[in-house]
């Protein structure tokens, strides 16, 4: 669960407590269900990146009509797991090195801004919730287990992303970084040590250092130095000068 750490704030006298919708159990969906499958599938490289998905096949496996199937799909897509062709058909998404690059070179751009505005509005319940994260992350790692470890990464970045206090930035950095940190993770031989995710673990951990500064200049560069040599080291991804969007940046 995602918490609003910056409600408290904003209480007046005699209003009401914040709703938080996320804290109330939900059952996922029948289509949120099976894309799931579908999403472990992949991490677990029993669906490979370039694989087509034949709709008919699935919705049989699946015991469900084929509009269900589609729901699923449309789910994966948005998250980047899956790309649709209208002549090819749907197939896993396969990341190029460029397109790598061009993402990535977004992502940080975006996210060096949302460690910068979070930094001051770190609380010390923050600070146990992105530790929490990164227990989970190094305990996904040493299994390895490659969906917990997607889980908990998506976790430790949006404790971040929420403390912005900026909708519309959780939201752009959500959909960007979900399938990107998914790929990374793939196209390594399966079972045995992943020093990749074991150097993932230490990344996070001098991201969580400075944003324990508070100090806005000190968490950005921060993150900004731990995450490039992370990427460069472990990815081979190259990012370019880093351009910071303007500080009033916001949805349309």
């Amino acid at each position: 669960m995602i918490k609003n750490y910056r409600s408290s704030a904003h209480k007046t006298a005699g209003s009401l407590e914040p709703f938080d919708i996320e804290a109330m159990a939900r059952t996922p969906s029948l289509p949120e269900t099976v894309a799931g499958k579908l999403r472990d599938a992949i991490l677990s490289n029993r669906l490979r990146p370039g694989q087509r998905l034949v709709e008919q096949k699935l919705a049989a496996h699946f015991g469900i009509g084929q509009p269900t199937l589609r729901e699923a799909l449309h789910e994966l897509e948005a998250q980047g797991f899956v790309r649709k062709s209208p002549k090819r058909g749907t197939y896993i998404t396969d990341l190029s090195a460029e397109e790598y690059r061009q993402t990535h070179d977004v992502r940080m751009a975006l996210e060096s801004l949302a460690v910068e505005r979070a930094a001051p509005n770190v609380t010390a319940e923050a600070l146990r919730d992105i530790e929490q994260c990164l227990k989970q992350l190094a305990a996904a790692a040493r299994q390895p287990d490659l969906t917990r470890f997607h889980k908990s990464d998506m976790d430790f970045h949006k404790v971040i992303w929420r403390l912005t206090g900026n909708d519309c930035l959780f939201q752009t950095l959500e959909r960007i970084t979900f399938g990107l940190f998914a790929f990374a993770l793939l196209g390594r031989p399966a079972g045995g040590t992943r020093p990749d995710l074991l150097a993932a673990i230490e990344q996070h951990r001098s991201i969580l250092e400075g944003l324990g500064t508070r100090d806005p200049e000190i968490a950005r560069a921060t993150f900004v130095r731990a995450t490039v040599q992370f990427w460069k080291q472990q990815h081979h991804v190259e990012i370019g000068p880093l351009v910071t969007p303007s500080n009033d940046f916001h949805c349309a």
